[in-house]
């Protein structure tokens, strides 16, 4: 192997994992040809699996975090409408939301901005509850076949 490149069976599990992962939530999220919700589900993913311990991963943070991005987008979209402003006013109450609560999962506010480029609230808020979900799921299984690896090897 290359210096400073290291591929133990755990890390092997976790990129296999992730890349599952990616390509479901690439397929999921290709509606109309946009995979615009891919990019900050792929981020999720990443460290729900690779950086599971941190404070940004917890499955409970990253479910408000999205849910909040879900129902503020909705709520702006269908009362509001869909502006520049709009947007801007959304990333705010999202920022403010995941920086002064304990709820902190960053990649939420690339979501809401993909929110306005997608501009359909019910593919937006369908297709994300179902990747959360998937993403959460997937945490899971990653979690259980490292732990299945940890078990195997003091066999």
């Amino acid at each position: 192997m290359c210096q400073g490149f290291t591929m133990d069976k755990e890390k092997a599990v976790e990129f296999l994992v992730y890349t599952v992962a990616v390509l479901v939530i690439i397929a999921i999220s290709s509606y109309d040809s946009l995979f615009l919700l891919a990019p900050p589900y792929a981020v999720t993913a990443y460290l729900m699996i690779f950086e599971n311990k941190s404070k940004f991963s917890k499955r409970s943070y990253v479910a408000v975090s999205y849910l909040f991005v879900i129902l503020s987008s909705e709520i702006i979209h269908l009362t509001l409408g869909i502006s520049p402003y709009y947007m801007a006013l959304n990333v705010v109450i999202v920022s403010l939301f995941i920086s002064y609560s304990k709820f902190s999962h960053p990649p939420a506010i690339a979501l809401t901005i993909f929110s306005y480029i997608v501009h359909n609230t019910i593919f937006f808020a369908f297709t994300s509850v179902v990747v959360l979900l998937f993403i959460i799921l997937i945490s899971f299984a990653s979690d259980f076949m490292k732990h299945w690896l940890e078990l195997n090897q003091h066999e």
